[in-house]
């Protein structure tokens, strides 16, 4: 049994994180079962760069129905370049290898918006485990890196500097890798909002007034092999953002999982050629809940290390976010949200530390990590 079920009466659930607050799912088999998805959907992206409107809408179609049905679904054929991902992998790789010592300098705890480097067990979204078993590293959106070319007159709540950079010379190769993967990544994520859009029969362009200057994230994560059932390496949970998409290395063993209606877990391996796309909390808002926003988790069991690096999509932090009006039901209560609030909400509660016998700022980790 893995740590997220617990049995009531030969009753059997699932407990997961959704929008920052725990809840649980009935496992059901046989007569009591649901129709649900057992397998997540592969679409074919090329559409998205044709000049015919009927072809993208034609996509968007597609997309829709995955939207509703899964929550995820393959992006295959995305026209990213492979040299660009590959060379980020190998660049994460090599700055995951790197003495700890070196991460440390950009600890994410010394920063607000928890920018940085992430040790191992820091996180703990399952709170019956003893943390996440997985390091990362976490950069976004910052008008001060010149990189991003963000008007800092416009942003004043941007200011500031948002991301850390570690400076000892065996890791300035990082800053740039990451930058070009960013970059790409942004520049696709666009494209694809057009197409949600589409999907919900609005205007192409219709979100574009609050995604002017989107919040975005790219968080490298490494995954050590797993070697206890009582482990997870990210604890079952859903995404703040528009929707996120996840570059993630080969292994033999699939180690993303996305939960169903049933409380199974669906495995998602890697596919090449392919992005791992998933809707979150805000298409979820805005749709009254007919998107769904899916539970999903890591469990790398498969012996291999893993890598992952998924890329969040959000509106803009000043952005306010509500139910469309085609999805508000009569005798509907929809709350508003302010994107920059709830997005500071959730990642106070998901990037909670547990720094147990840390000691002079480096953080002790069990044995092997």
């Amino acid at each position: 049994m893995s740590s997220t079920e617990t049995e009531t009466q030969e009753e059997t659930y699932v407990s997961y994180h959704d929008g920052g607050v725990f809840g649980k799912r009935r496992v059901l088999t046989g007569k009591a079962a649901k129709p649900t998805f057992n397998a997540v959907p592969k679409i074919d992206m090329r559409r998205i760069y044709s000049d015919n409107l009927d072809d993208r809408k034609e996509l968007a179609k597609e997309v829709g129905d995955a939207c509703r049905n899964v929550g995820f679904f393959y992006a295959v054929n995305h026209g990213v370049e492979e040299q660009i991902l590959d060379d980020t992998f190998s660049a994460v790789k090599r700055f995951f290898d790197l003495p700890t010592e070196v991460k440390m300098e950009v600890h994410n705890q010394k920063t607000e918006k928890f920018r940085g480097y992430e040790a191992f067990l820091e996180g703990k979204l399952d709170p019956s485990t003893r943390g996440d078993l997985k390091e990362g590293f976490l950069m976004g959106e910052d008008a001060t890196d010149p990189e991003q070319k963000l008007p800092v007159r416009d942003l004043p709540f941007m200011s500031t500097p948002r991301n850390q950079w570690p400076s000892h010379p065996t890791a300035t190769f990082f800053r740039p890798a990451l930058y070009t993967y960013y970059t790409a990544m942004l520049t696709f994520s666009r494209r694809l909002l057009g197409i949600f859009a589409l999907a919900l029969d609005l205007p192409e362009h219709h979100f574009d007034t609050i995604t002017r200057h989107p919040m975005t994230n790219v968080r490298a994560v490494h995954y050590p092999p797993q070697h206890s059932d009582a482990d997870v390496g990210i604890g079952a949970h859903t995404d703040f953002c528009w929707f996120t998409l996840v570059c993630q290395s080969r292994t033999e063993y699939p180690a993303l999982e996305v939960l169903n209606a049933n409380g199974i877990w669906v495995p998602v391996s890697h596919e090449p050629h392919s992005f791992v796309v998933n809707i979150a909390d805000f298409l979820k808002l805005v749709t009254g809940g007919e998107w769904m926003s899916t539970v999903h988790r890591v469990r790398n069991m498969g012996g291999e290390e893993r890598y992952s690096m998924p890329f969040f999509f959000s509106p803009d932090e000043d952005a306010r976010v509500s139910v469309l009006e085609r999805y508000s039901k009569k005798g509907g209560m929809y709350e508003e949200f302010g994107v920059g609030e709830y997005f500071q909400k959730r990642l106070v509660v998901d990037r909670r530390t547990h720094l147990e016998g840390a000691e002079g700022g480096e953080v002790k980790r069990s044995a092997g990590y």
